[in-house]
């Protein structure tokens, strides 16, 4: 019996054919850093991480620093030296250990690391116990590398809350090429996953709903198959220019309609998300991002 994957990974990748590929590549899943991860660890200064609120609402958020930002501490453990910003919509859930789902990403060599486990903040860093741990291929990353810190003028944290998408964040969503989702199992085993396209991918059909193409990848379903057994999932929309993030929480539905599907180019199926909550937190990172090169992989819009 496959334990690797829960049932709902196992459902969707046997209703899109790809059971004997997620097979093949549920080899690449680990318990334990490997060398090389280790090494790769030490250069990162970007991470993005998912969990559930005291209510149930998944929500992603994401941390940033110096070099080394992660650091392993033994064969299953890792620490992320810095904590959540006072702000942060997770900021106070994980002062308790709770089922996280993290992602690693390089955008500058399109590199990304996925690490499921347990984590919690101490003494304003987080201390992660991995589950799985594996790597992911560099389709629909776009290339972008970090400005010297020193460039950056500190600027006041505000945050904005509400139900609905304002005018303003619409248009940040539109124009967006990338974001990050977060989702969890019946069994509360979280992820954090990358998506990216041509800017225009994410379609915004009202103030409380988004729809966005899901393409080709590893044929695993870690999203999908959590959104097949449980549709609480998050969004975040970094804003690369000034820093600041949007981050939304509700529940997600798979579209499996071929008709649907073929209004956005390249998509094997549709994603619709239903917004529960908005959050946005402005000058969320003294870091900024330039030099922007769209993945060779990203379908036309």
């Amino acid at each position: 019996m496959n334990t690797v994957y829960h049932e709902g990974e196992l459902t969707v990748q046997s209703l899109t054919g790809e059971g004997a590929i997620a097979t093949q590549n549920a080899k690449m899943i680990s318990s334990h850093f490997s060398k090389g991860i280790i090494n790769f660890l030490k250069s990162q200064q970007f991470a993005v991480l998912s969990s559930t609120d005291r209510t149930g609402n998944v929500w992603v958020t994401f941390v940033t620093g110096e070099p080394g930002l992660a650091e392993v501490l033994d064969e299953q453990r890792m620490v992320i030296r810095t904590g959540l910003i006072e702000d942060d919509p997770l900021a106070s859930e994980l002062e308790e250990q709770k089922q996280i789902g993290l992602l690693i990403i390089d955008t500058n060599r399109r590199i990304r690391l996925r690490i499921n486990g347990i984590a919690r903040i101490e003494n304003e860093q987080l201390t992660v116990t991995a589950h799985q741990i594996y790597g992911n291929c560099p389709k629909y990353i776009q290339k972008r590398s970090f400005h010297p810190e020193k460039d950056v003028i500190r600027r006041l944290k505000s945050e904005q809350r509400s139900q609905v998408l304002n005018q303003r964040q619409q248009e940040w969503i539109t124009h967006a090429d990338t974001f990050y989702i977060g989702s969890v199992s019946d069994g509360g085993q979280m992820d954090a996953s990358h998506r990216g396209g041509n800017p225009g991918f994410v379609q915004v059909v009202n103030e409380k709903t988004l729809v966005f193409p899901d393409y080709f990848g590893n044929s695993m379903y870690n999203t999908l198959g959590n959104i097949y057994s449980n549709p609480s999932s998050g969004l975040l929309f970094i804003d690369y220019d000034h820093g600041h993030s949007l981050h939304l929480a509700g529940k997600s539905e798979i579209i499996w309609d071929e008709k649907a599907s073929a209004a956005f180019p390249g998509a094997e199926r549709l994603v619709r998300f239903e917004i529960n909550e908005v959050f946005q937190l402005d000058n969320a990172t003294e870091l900024r991002w330039e030099d922007t090169e769209l993945s060779p992989y990203n379908p036309k819009v």
